[in-house]
């Protein structure tokens, strides 16, 4: 048998867990969407797709969000998936099952990814190259990883589209690194950039929760490796994806007083209320579509998965047996223990004096969000327990993993699915009532300051005329832009319905009109909303969001930095010895 499983080659295996993933989607292929929690994916793919026919790239500005009164969204909300989303729409599929598409592929790389890089370690640490020290533990890593409650709840429950990719991209990071430590190639420094850049365009909380690991391993291979030369080589892949994220990240960190922030750790967001118990991390298996948080029902499952955690377990305690066979690989598993316990901590409510002195904390609200890294630590720890069963036993090892792999999928394997389907198209999603809610949906969080609370009612077609004798013959709304022809009869006061942002331009022909956002005439309250003067005449008017200096600066950086990547491809593709 051993033999048999030896003779298969990567490509087969790979294949194989493509195909134990199925069953953690294929739900999701069959017309119509599915409910969740954060209900905007489809509107955000709708709304970026929006950008693309305006050729707003990078798209920042959407119109329909705000109550069709604009809004920053892509400004702060990290858009690569919906880049991904809306190149899928380009091609002529559906907007819903462009979202779909994009969950199934994600649980499909997560899977490939978390294989890749547990193959490459355990093949690079390892004299023996046998199926049972390498491939196998890759393989039930991978399905560790696979399998797991919290990836359930990220897709069927929460719809947390951004957060469930930045699980893609975590083991790519770890691999980039390894490989780059290890074999001191370009390309590895090159594949460090992209990843970390990925990262940074999919989840900024993920990115602040994952950086602190990802220096961790960094130093840990660095020591153990007594590895110094290759130390410029990460610095400069870490700066280069820094780079290339700038054109987002940039603007998200100086340009955040310009809109509402407090609802993002006010109420149901504040921290405080989402630590989880001991007893819900490692034993309850209970499965819910609820939420958490005090005054919640609490009918959601925010656990590391019963046999992650055992499997983990083994692990570890394999690992101070075999450290003297395996000094590096025991090490590292001793280490990434300690560095799992304390994350565990963080989840529970022991910690909460830490999450009290340190303030940039709040932003995760939810102290379950560590629960990403705990996953991926679990899954590499369960890989290390095959790993070590394999040198005592190779056939021992074997039973072990189908053994987990039973396990995790009878136990696990039944959260994958959604809580109710809806036989919905795109014609439907984006009319009526269910348009009318997403328009609202999340409304305060990116709301442009100077509105003092979101709109009430959907932005009127047309401005307002509120002094004077004026009418536009037409008017239009772009993704970033509002376009008319207005007849002014006698001198006027008009009011667009789009919020004031910092590089809105108005312009009547060719000439900038100044403009305000504090003629609140008719409101409840202010939405600080762009108006101007105009004397008599006929114009073209155009409001129109241009960049700032910081948003400029972003992307002359992001743009440098991805001219030095492309450079640093054709260099290492002259000098193959380096770059292979």
């Amino acid at each position: 048998m051993i033999k048999f499983l030896d003779s298969k080659s990567q490509l087969f295996w790979i294949v194989v867990i493509v195909i134990f993933t199925i069953p953690t989607f294929y739900q999701l292929v069959r017309p119509g969407f599915f409910f969740m929690q954060d209900d905007l994916q489809a509107l955000r793919v709708h709304q970026m797709f929006e950008c693309f026919k305006d050729f707003q790239i990078p798209c920042r500005w959407v119109p329909d969000m705000g109550y069709q009164f604009g809004y920053p969204q892509f400004l702060f909300y990290p858009p690569s998936v919906y880049y991904l989303a809306s190149f899928f729409h380009l091609l002529g599929v559906a907007i819903i099952d462009s979202v779909k598409i994009l969950f199934i592929f994600g649980l499909i790389l997560s899977t490939f990814f978390m294989f890749l890089f547990l193959r490459s370690f355990f093949a690079g640490e390892t004299r023996d190259k046998s199926f049972t020290s390498t491939t196998l533990p890759a393989i039930m890593g991978a399905m560790l990883y696979t399998y797991v409650p919290y990836k359930a709840l990220e897709v069927y429950v929460r719809g947390a589209l951004n957060e469930f990719w930045s699980l893609v991209i975590f083991p790519l990071i770890f691999w980039a690194i390894y490989q780059l430590i290890v074999l001191k190639k370009i390309k590895y420094m090159i594949f460090l950039s992209l990843s970390i850049a990925l990262l940074m365009l999919t989840h900024s909380l993920m990115t602040l929760i994952f950086a602190p690991l990802a220096l961790l391993w960094c130093l840990i291979l660095l020591i153990l490796k007594k590895e110094k030369l290759v130390i410029p080589r990460i610095i400069s892949g870490g700066i280069l994806g820094i780079g290339l994220a700038s054109f987002f990240v940039l603007p998200l960190v100086f340009e955040g007083q310009y809109v509402h922030l407090e609802t993002l750790q006010g109420g149901y967001f504040d921290w405080r209320q989402h630590f989880v118990s001991l007893y819900r991390l490692f034993i309850s298996n209970l499965w819910g579509y609820g939420s958490s948080g005090l005054n919640q029902d609490n009918d959601l499952t925010l656990s590391t998965g019963q046999i992650q955690s055992i499997v983990a377990i083994v692990g570890v305690i394999l690992a101070f047996i075999s450290i003297r066979k395996q000094k590096i690989i025991a090490t590292i598993a001793i280490l990434l223990t300690i560095v799992e316990l304390g994350i565990l901590f963080l989840i529970h409510q022991k910690s909460s004096f830490i999450w009290e002195r340190i303030p940039i904390l709040w932003w995760l609200q939810f102290p379950w969000r560590f629960l990403t890294n705990s996953i991926f630590l679990l899954s590499f720890l369960g890989a290390m327990a095959v790993f070590f069963v394999g040198l005592t036993n190779k056939k021992l090892a074997v039973f072990f993993s189908i053994s987990i792999l039973i396990s995790i999928i009878i136990l696990h394997g039944q959260f994958f699915k959604p809580k109710d389907w809806q036989n919905i198209s795109d014609a439907e999603k984006f009319s009526g009532k269910l348009w009318e809610k997403q328009l609202t949906i999340s409304i305060f969080d990116y709301l442009p300051i100077f509105a003092k609370l979101p709109p009430n009612r959907k932005a009127p077609e047309l401005p307002e005329i509120l002094d004077g004798e004026a009418f536009f013959s037409e008017y239009k709304k772009g993704s970033n832009y509002q376009v008319g022809e207005v007849v002014v009869r006698q001198i006027s006061t008009i009011r667009l319905p789009l919020f004031d942002f910092p590089g809105m331009k108005v312009k009547a022909g060719e000439e900038i009109l100044p403009h305000r956002h504090d003629d609140c005439r008719g409101q409840e309250y202010c939405l600080g909303l762009i108006t101007f003067n105009l004397p008599p005449g006929q114009y073209k008017i155009k409001a129109h969001l241009e960049d700032t200096p910081v948003r400029f600066i972003s992307n002359i950086i992001s743009l440098t930095s991805l001219i030095i990547v492309l450079a640093l491809v054709f260099q290492g593709r002259k000098n193959e010895k380096n770059f292979i």
